[in-house]
């Protein structure tokens, strides 16, 4: 099987952020190769005769029952454990964690009818979207210590400490054809944790909606409409997209230096798959 990918590079992750990142990979793949393991082919072939007959390769099915467990494992906890298993290793940024809790917020109702509004207008087309002229808006209003109201919580899937000028990154992550409601709600909370920083102490996170990869290869030909509504996409106003979130906590290189990596731990799962099936064929 030809399993090289030319828009790759050769960057190679050095030893300590694979450790990391092959601590992630050993949990993603164990319950899967355990389903794998447990396929019986002479069982499959009594209990599915019709399946086995019509696809008689043993590999086949031992790699669709991996599919399934494999799938179900994965999601938006792969990017957050691979941001986090990077950044950990990184000298620039701080420690990181996944499922960070932000506690103890308030906003004002100023603030809170400020946000609100530019959720609105950015919805209904009345307003470009920007980052930058959002965030002063939004910070104009919210140091209004009058009638503030506790909002709870807000969770971020990444958070970086140290991230830049000792502010952390508060990061979103998204895989990169979100529908609207998320978008929307994503802005909504990134809004809402500048307004909510605004009058702390600790510094205000740099907040960013996160897209892992990108599908269209370059942000001119990003096409999915959903979230150009709220985000400039195709400028990365208020968000990391594939290389440039990679870059931003393992410095450049580290997407092609993370797909190396994986694909070197993708040839010996494969070995394993095809020793366990006994056939090196599908």
């Amino acid at each position: 099987m030809d399993q090289r990918f030319d828009h790759v590079g050769d960057h190679e992750l050095d030893a300590a952020t694979k450790r990391e990142l092959r601590a992630v990979t050993d949990g993603f793949f164990a319950r899967p190769l355990e389903k794998a393991e447990q396929f019986d082919w002479e069982e499959f072939k009594r209990n599915e005769a019709f399946k086995a007959i019509m696809m008689p390769s043993p590999l086949f099915w031992v790699l669709a029952n991996f599919e399934r467990s494999f799938t179900q494992k994965l999601g938006q906890q792969m990017y957050e454990a691979f941001g986090q298993a990077v950044a950990e290793t990184s000298d620039s940024i701080g420690p990181a964690a996944t499922q960070h809790a932000c506690t103890d917020l308030h906003l004002s109702h100023a603030a809170e009818n400020r946000i609100e509004t530019i959720i609105a207008e950015l919805a209904d087309g009345d307003r470009e979207p920007d980052w930058q002229q959002e965030q002063a808006e939004i910070t104009e209003v919210a140091d209004d210590n009058t009638d503030r109201k506790s909002i709870g919580k807000i969770t971020w899937d990444l958070w970086v400490e140290d991230f830049e000028n000792g502010r952390p990154l508060a990061a979103e992550i998204k895989t990169p054809k979100p529908n609207r409601d998320q978008t929307m709600e994503s802005k909504r909370q990134m809004l809402k944790t500048v307004a909510a920083y605004s009058h702390r102490e600790e510094p205000t996170p740099i907040c960013r909606y996160v897209f892992p990869f990108n599908p269209y290869g370059s942000l001119a030909d990003y096409e999915w409409w959903p979230p150009q509504a709220f985000f400039d996409v195709k400028t990365s106003d208020g968000m990391l997209i594939a290389e440039e979130f990679w870059a931003a906590l393992g410095g450049p290189g580290t997407m092609d230096g993370l797909f190396n990596f994986l694909l070197e731990e993708s040839e010996n799962n494969i070995e394993k798959l095809q020793a366990l099936a006994g056939d090196r064929t599908l």
